[in-house]
């Protein structure tokens, strides 16, 4: 360790940070390489233990597999989805498991030997035959590795736990064992004019961060409707989720082109949408197949956004300056017609493309492309239908912490006014891509960000678990597991939410390749 100290020092000293890469990412290929091993309850050993208080199922999707057999995937954000779970019982005791999710796909994949022919982000290398791309036009998307989320069924006392991606399927998923389910394509009442009806769309895209619609048990999400008619337009539909079977048309409303959209925001009243001009182009899904390929963006244009009232259904219609808004953060109102929304912004989706596996395993190329977000504050008047845009600083001694992506809030505040938010910073020096800060932003007072950072560890998102009876918005702990590349090992790290101090870890029995997004289910245990 010392001599990577060393060498790392020079590094910074003589100013050549390409020479120096392969120094600054020890361990850090171990997030983006095939890990098989699955394994149940296997009990941790927390050092000190985990405080008492602390009992719930702290539940991943991410990536687990790169390839198999002869073929690799392009793109990083195809492979295939892994569960992992840390359950605590509340006496000190937790227990990790690590599963992958059965879809069709990687069922059908294992079984083969290969990379079975569904529809994938950028595709697979060697490439599929004209006649599998065939196959993965009319199999679609089923590799659900993004999020996870739960749906009550008050009237069934039943709650169904859910493996998301940016697509109308789903996946059930059992987060005790993290077995899987069966594949959901949940139907709604159509509101088309079409006399053609549904038959004239592809309801493809969604959202794989649904949000809890405020007062009410539901949750809410989206469904973008691609129309297959050159005489008929596409939708963007907002839908009410009832329970895991229910699903209700809250407005619907024709667009010219369809957007790709990853998140979205709600407040008390009003769900909002942002409609950046990265859109679905139908014609080049047809011959190439691979729907990364198949967006268009186009950056002098306006982003359109669209505030939609969750109870009447009405929408209003503005927009804003040309920005890709890949997470929204949270959105609260501060009058009758004034919303607040905060998001992690890119200039443009040129970002996700730098994802490829050709580029994030090339200590050079991945330290070369523009990864910062940029939080970014939206003030909305329904009243002038206009948008004003603020920015955040960073302290002298921390620069880096308005771009963070991956963010989390105390969920108790969602669509309420709040100030922190927690998420990481990529290269937080400006120049190595695996230099991840983990960052709590103020977005309230000045020179209240604070930082956690250890060279050669790589955190992923940290979810905000509120100490019981907290007062404080920040009185609570992160939970995130951590890659630690020197020892090559993962474990899971309980940090202070108020102070950024880790207080507990423990090391896991095996390494948890890059993991995306996840949630803690309290009544799990």
């Amino acid at each position: 360790m010392l001599m990577y100290q060393i060498l790392s020092a020079f590094c910074s000293v003589i100013h050549v940070p390409y020479v120096c890469s392969a120094t600054d990412d020890i361990g850090f290929e171990l997030l983006l390489m095939s890990n098989r091993e699955e394994m149940h309850d296997v009990q941790l050993t927390f050092q000190p233990p985990a405080p008492k208080w602390l009992r719930g199922t702290l539940v991943r999707n991410g990536l687990g597999l790169f390839s198999n057999g002869r073929r690799s995937f392009k793109h990083s954000f195809d492979a295939f989805a892994k569960l992992a779970s840390w359950r605590f019982t509340g006496n000190n005791s937790a227990f990790f498991s690590t599963k992958f999710l059965r879809t069709h796909f990687y069922k059908d994949s294992m079984r083969d030997g290969t990379i079975a022919p569904y529809l994938l982000f950028e595709g697979v290398k060697p490439e599929f035959s004209q006649l599998e791309k065939v196959q993965t036009l009319v199999r679609g998307i089923d590799n659900m590795n993004v999020n996870i989320y739960a749906y009550s069924d008050d009237d069934r006392n039943l709650t169904q736990y859910v493996a998301l991606n940016d697509f109308w399927k789903y996946y059930v998923f059992y987060p005790r064992d993290l077995s899987t389910g069966g594949a959901v394509t949940a139907g709604v009442s159509s509101t088309s004019s079409s006399s053609f009806g549904m038959l004239a769309f592809l309801d493809l895209l969604s959202s794989a961060h649904p949000l809890p619609e405020p007062g009410t048990s539901h949750h809410v999400t989206f469904l973008s409707s691609v129309s297959i008619l050159p005489w008929t337009s596409s939708a963007i539909s907002l839908i009410r989720i009832v329970s895991p079977t229910k699903r209700e048309t809250i407005a619907r409303w024709n667009v010219d082109r369809v957007p790709y959209m990853h998140s979205f925001s709600v407040t008390e009243r009003y769900a909002i949408l942002f409609a950046s001009p990265f859109y679905v182009n139908i014609k080049k899904m047809v011959f190439k197949a691979e729907p990364f390929k198949c967006l268009d963006w186009y950056p002098d244009q306006p982003t359109t956004v669209y505030v939609v009232e969750l109870k009447t259904g009405k929408v209003i219609t503005m927009t804003t300056h040309s920005v890709f808004a890949m997470h929204h953060i949270n959105a609260f109102e501060t009058s009758d017609t004034d919303i607040v929304l905060d998001v992690s912004a890119y200039s443009s989706p040129e970002f996700v493309k730098n994802l490829e596996m050709k580029v994030l395993t090339d200590p050079v190329k991945r330290n070369q492309f523009d990864s910062a977000a940029h939080i970014q504050r939206y003030h909305i008047s329904l009243a002038t239908k206009t948008v004003r845009v603020e920015t955040f600083t960073g302290p002298k001694s921390a620069p880096f912490t308005p771009n963070i992506d991956m963010p989390t809030i105390n969920e108790q505040y969602r669509a309420h006014q709040y100030c922190y938010v927690y998420g990481i910073v990529l290269k937080k020096d400006n120049v190595t891509l695996s230099k991840i800060a983990l960052v709590k932003k103020d977005l309230c007072k000045q020179n209240g960000d604070k930082v956690w950072y250890l060279p050669y560890h790589y955190p992923s998102e940290a979810w905000f678990v509120p100490t019981p009876h907290g007062k404080e918005e920040d009185d609570g702990v992160l939970m995130l597991p951590i890659l630690d590349g020197v020892r090559r090992k993962s474990y899971l790290a309980i940090l202070d939410a108020r102070t950024m101090e880790m207080i507990n870890k423990a090391d896991l029995p095996t390494v948890v390749p890059f993991s995306l997004h996840g949630r803690f289910f309290p009544e799990i245990y």
